[in-house]
């Protein structure tokens, strides 16, 4: 009698502490996402009236789409722009710190200036920029929310004047490198078997599986610049756009819709992580909103991606490949591309 006394004390005493432990709601709203480099719209905007001089427009997109409209005075970078300028047989690499400083440099940047940083398309490829600059130490940036589509939404001036070209500066970059964002080939080798690390594959899912797709008027097994089709064997697809909001505002979703993927994936953040994507590009939106946002400590960004992935693996038949389309598979849905591509 007495330890049935004892034992459902015990449980009572569980239970009162299982009710104590109040389960995290996370917010569902877009304008709680912060960070230490994000701005809305209007305040960069303030910010450019204000002061002037003292921050510098970032205009990410190829220059048609520049042309078209962008805002006051923003200077239009694309991906060459920041992108390898050391000879390899794949692209899609980092510049040289002499190419990037160089970069900076035609911006007229000073210390004292800041960045403001922003695409046409949730900020992807601004990120990619960000990304790059980071790795060099450089931190001087701000990243409007939501990008073009955001400032145009709401209601701010849009021009189509070129500004001048501003007087080249002496800026240096500092001697720093940030090896703990960054992924190498031999890394992702390891972390294929290491149960504590995650590779993300963050492409559309076609790239994911296999698949062949269509490009214009052309029916392809890849993407332009790899060399095989398929994925990195043991990685988890999670589309960058997943976290981004393209069929509204493109800003990035709410706390509790990136939680909800996350846990849905099964991705947490006591592993380390490592992301892919064709050229370590798509990779810099999930690498800010897992690494900025959300506070995971352990995220990098393989930055050779696929294109150097099956690069190598054209000439190691060793390397440990992931095809979810089997080649039987791929030979039929080819052709029925195909076909559908004739009839149109």
């Amino acid at each position: 009698m007495k330890f049935h006394f004892i034992l459902l004390l015990v449980l009572m005493m569980l239970s009162s502490c299982v009710q104590d432990v109040e389960p995290i709601i996370y917010s569902d709203s877009k304008d709680d996402i912060k960070s230490e480099h994000l701005i809305n719209p209007k305040e960069a905007y303030q910010l450019l009236a204000d002061k002037p001089n003292d921050y510098i427009p970032i205009h990410v997109s190829k220059a048609p789409a520049y042309k078209t409209g962008h805002i006051k005075n923003a200077i239009n970078i694309w991906r060459p722009d920041y992108g390898a300028d050391q000879k390899k047989p794949y692209g899609g690499l980092i510049p040289s710190k002499n190419k990037l400083e160089s970069l900076i440099q035609s911006f007229g940047f000073e210390k004292g200036k800041t960045l403001l940083l922003y695409d046409l398309k949730a900020n992807v490829d601004a990120l990619r920029f960000a990304w790059v600059l980071r790795l060099y130490g450089f931190e001087d940036f701000k990243l409007i929310s939501g990008g073009m589509k955001n400032w145009e939404l709401a209601d701010l001036p849009v021009t189509q004047s070129i500004p001048d070209v501003p007087t080249k500066s002496q800026f240096k970059l500092s001697t720093s490198f940030n090896e703990e964002i960054i992924a190498y080939f031999d890394d992702v080798q390891e972390a294929i078997t290491d149960t504590n690390t995650v590779l993300i594959d963050t492409r559309e899912d076609y790239e994911y599986l296999g698949r062949p797709f269509q490009f214009k008027d052309t029916i392809l097994p890849y993407k332009l610049g790899a060399f095989d089709r398929g994925s990195i064997p043991s990685s988890i697809h999670l589309n960058w756009s997943t976290f981004a909001d393209l069929d509204g505002d493109h800003r990035i979703k709410s706390e509790k819709d990136l939680r909800h993927d996350l846990v849905k994936h099964g991705i947490t953040d006591d592993k380390n992580i490592i992301l892919y994507c064709h050229s370590g590009s798509r990779t810099s939106h999930t690498f800010y909103v897992l690494k900025d946002i959300l506070g995971f400590e352990n995220v990098k960004n393989y930055d050779g991606s696929w294109i150097e992935w099956s690069y190598y693996s054209t000439l190691d038949e060793n390397l440990p490949m992931q095809y979810v389309v089997s080649d039987e598979a791929f030979i039929l849905l080819k052709d029925s591309l195909t076909l559908s591509l004739t009839d149109e």
